[in-house]
C-alpha cells in the first residue's frame, strides 16, 4: 500500500533536519512572532553573508528530531512560531539576530548551541558585541609579533649604543 504524502514528507523533513544538526555544529532556535514574510525573507538574506542558514520548522517534527538525535534538552524551548538558525559565522549571526530582536521586540533568542555547549540569550547578545573576525585575527597578529618587534628594538638600541661608545672612543684617541 502506498504511504500517504503527508507522512512521506514530514519523514523527509525529519531526515533533512536531522541532517542539518548532524552537519551544523551551532546553531540558534528563535521565536519568530510577530515577523512577516518579507521579514523572514530579509534575515534570511543577511545570514547567507555569514554563511548562515535559517528554517521555519514545525515544532513536532523538531521535538522528534531532538529525541532521536539524543538533545532532549532543546525540547524546552520549542514552544510558539519557532525558527532554527544554522551558523557558520557565530558572530555575525549574533549581530543579525540581535539587530533584528531589537528592532522587533516580539522576536525572541531563545538559546544557542555553540561549539558543543548550549548557551543562553544573554551570550548571544555578548557574542554580538565582539569586532568581527578579520579583525580579532588582526589583534591576535599584533599581540603575537609584539615581543618579536620589543626583541628587535633591544638588539638595535644595543648595536646603536656600541656605536655610539665606539664613536666616543675615537673622539677622545683624536683629542689626545
Amino acid at each position: 500500500m502506498e504511504e500517504k504524502y503527508g507522512i512521506s514528507t514530514k519523514q523527509f523533513m525529519r531526515e533533512e533536519l536531522k541532517e542539518k544538526f548532524k552537519s551544523s555544529p551551532n546553531f540558534f532556535i528563535t521565536n519568530y512572532k510577530g515577523l512577516d514574510a518579507l521579514q523572514l525573507d530579509t534575515l534570511r538574506k543577511e545570514l547567507n553573508k555569514s554563511a548562515s542558514k535559517y528554517f521555519v520548522v514545525k515544532n513536532s517534527i523538531v521535538k522528534r528530531v531532538f529525541d532521536e538525535l539524543d538533545m532532549k534538552e532543546f525540547s524546552q524551548f520549542i514552544k510558539g512560531e519557532v525558527g532554527i538558525g544554522f551558523i557558520g559565522d557565530v558572530v555575525g549571526a549574533s549581530k543579525i539576530f540581535v539587530q533584528l530582536s531589537k528592532k522587533h521586540p516580539s522576536f525572541k533568542l531563545n538559546c544557542a548551541f555553540l561549539d558543543g555547549n548550549r548557551e543562553g540569550a544573554d551570550r548571544i547578545k555578548h557574542l554580538a558585541t565582539l569586532p568581527p573576525k578579520e579583525v580579532l585575527m588582526a589583534l591576535a597578529l599584533l599581540y603575537m609579533k609584539s615581543p618579536i618587534t620589543g626583541f628587535v628594538g633591544v638588539l638595535k638600541n644595543l648595536l646603536r649604543n656600541f656605536v655610539y661608545a665606539i664613536n666616543e672612543i675615537k673622539n677622545k684617541k683624536e683629542e689626545k
